[in-house]
């Protein structure tokens, strides 16, 4: 794949621009290097995609209640099970309460009916048959006495009967008594029993019903992710089921690519992809295959391909946001070696496309440029500037920058596949600065860390993305887009 060219007008502003740059400077440009490399690569189809979360949730209410607190708002990142609200409890509190009373209560009538009686109760009830049988016993003998009197004549109609009517209350209060004690000694009906536990039961599950009601006035997160839209406020008042919260997993996201299904063959399950992303710069991210849907459509004859990549968390808040515009290369053709450099070390001058590196002495051609006193001073009082200048680690040293035409032949992440006579494995090239720079131009190498405050040069030349670090050498195993 083929970068676009830059037109003729927007290449003579640019050109102008770099010169008046470096007419204002009047001294070495500031730069940073990365090698160029070789690697074998399979040429790749660019692709592109949005940046979505893995996971998207709108949290809502489980219970009804009035909003006390709201723990977290938009932009923060919450722990799985950390609260995001918080409902007035007090009313559900003081209704639990209550409910572990009447539980309390219900407990102790079971324990009571399936325990039964006390030894107290049972030799009460025993003492009362001894006393009923010695009642029953002495109104017996009375009746047996009466009976034989009235025969012989020395008794009544109503003393017999008044005996005899005595007796037979006596006969039935024993009765009572020994029925009493035979209740005791069986102890309590099952249905008794079984009703004391239907309570317990009832009142049980009103107390979790409480409980869970009670837990569900703290709206919690779901999974570890950020809060990407507050949807309530505090003093409002939630039913079931409205929302509170929008959240979403940004710890990997998620690229749906529609792949041409001519490329279907070519497609594997966990396959690396480099993955760029505009707003990011040339940032390269590693992906994924994690998704291949084998069906194609029937209107746009694509594959629908998911490509997973794993985010970071950089000053508090992920790299990657949601909805990014992502560029993916897809693998297609066979493997083949290639000189690899990067994309910022490639520009457009002269109606050629060219990469620079540096060297000692100007190429050949390139006139000699005169060293500029030290911040364009002259005489005195450039001597003046240098005694005033602080002590510390000296400037690098002055080198020279060489033009190497190249021959673009495609794009792989951030890298683009050039071809040149010129260009050897492990050249250092100019990655930052370049548009400051013609043949020849006095050049200045530092790392990003060493820029020298106030350095013009580097306030102008040199803005590395986060992460970007130059290397003098070809670093083994680096992460390329078109491994």
């Amino acid at each position: 794949m083929r970068l676009p060219r830059i037109g003729g007008i927007a290449l003579a502003a640019v050109a102008a621009l770099a010169g008046a740059a470096r007419a204002q400077m009047g001294g070495p440009v500031a730069v940073f290097m990365e090698p160029a490399e070789v690697r074998s690569i399979r040429q790749s189809a660019e692709l592109t995609g949005t940046a979505e979360p893995r996971r998207v949730s709108v949290v809502g209410a489980e219970t009804a209640g009035r909003v006390e607190k709201m723990a977290a708002d938009a932009g923060d990142h919450v722990a799985a099970g950390a609260p995001v609200c918080l409902m007035r409890r007090l009313p559900v509190e003081l209704q639990l309460k209550q409910a572990e009373g009447l539980l309390a209560s219900a407990q102790a009538q079971f324990k009571k009916a399936e325990t039964g009686f006390r030894t107290e109760e049972l030799h009460q009830a025993e003492a009362r048959v001894k006393s009923a049988r010695a009642g029953y016993e002495r109104w017996s003998l009375d009746y047996t006495r009466t009976q034989k009197l009235f025969a012989e004549g020395a008794s009544t109609s109503a003393e017999r009967e008044a005996v005899e009517s005595g007796s037979r209350q006596a006969k039935e209060l024993l009765a009572e008594a020994e029925a009493g004690l035979a209740l005791i000694k069986a102890g309590n009906r099952v249905e008794d029993i079984d009703n004391a536990r239907a309570q317990v039961a009832a009142q049980t599950a009103a107390v979790e019903a409480l409980r869970d009601t009670l837990a569900k006035m703290t709206v919690t997160m779901p999974f570890d992710g950020y809060v990407v839209r507050k949807m309530t406020e505090e003093g409002q008042w939630l039913a079931p089921g409205l929302p509170v919260v929008e959240v979403a997993d940004l710890e990997v996201v998620r690229l749906q690519l529609d792949v041409p299904e001519r490329y279907l063959a070519g497609l594997q399950m966990g396959a690396r992809l480099p993955v760029v992303f505009d707003v990011l710069g040339d940032r390269e991210f590693p992906g994924v295959v994690s998704q291949i849907v084998p069906r194609s459509s029937e209107g746009t004859h694509t594959i629908p391909v998911r490509v997973d990549v794993t985010n970071l968390v950089e000053n508090g808040r992920p790299a990657i946001a949601a909805g990014l515009f992502a560029k993916v290369w897809l693998p297609v053709g066979p493997e083949h070696r290639a000189m690899l450099v990067p994309k910022s070390a490639v520009i457009r001058q002269d109606g050629r496309d060219v990469v620079y590196t540096v060297a000692d002495t100007p190429p050949a051609g390139a006139p000699m440029p005169p060293a500029p006193p030290p911040n364009g001073k002259s005489g005195k009082d450039a001597k003046a500037v240098e005694a005033a200048a602080p002590v510390g680690p000296p400037a690098p040293a002055i080198q020279f920058a060489v033009a190497i035409p190249v021959k673009i032949i495609a794009g792989y992440g951030r890298y683009m596949e050039v071809e040149s006579d010129k260009l050897k494995e492990g050249m250092p090239l100019v990655t930052r600065g370049t548009y400051m720079l013609s043949n020849g131009s006095a050049v200045q190498l530092y790392l990003k860390e060493r820029i020298p405050a106030g350095s013009e040069a580097g306030a102008k030349a040199v803005k590395a993305p986060a992460g970007q670090a130059p290397a003098p050498k070809a670093a083994k195993g680096e992460a390329g887009a078109a491994r």
